[in-house]
């Protein structure tokens, strides 16, 4: 049976798993960019920016996951 603790130490590291599997996807779209010329540009540059959104939503959660004061969560 899981406890609470399971619970918070499993969350915490799939937070950080799909953070770092993020950091790279967002570097292959980077990598995209540079190699994509011509109509497909655009969408390439759309993808990049959700990719940005992604990041920035997991570094929120990532930095909500830190242990804070007591009293201040």
């Amino acid at each position: 049976m899981h406890d609470e603790l399971t619970f918070d130490k499993e969350r915490t590291e799939t937070i950080r798993e799909l953070s770092d599997l993020l950091f790279v996807v967002q570097q292959m779209g980077h990598r995209l960019a540079d190699e994509t010329h011509g109509d497909n540009y655009a969408l390439v540059q759309e993808l990049n920016e959700t990719l940005h959104h992604a990041r920035t939503c997991m570094a929120t959660l990532e930095e909500q996951e830190q242990p804070q004061e007591p009293g201040t969560r």
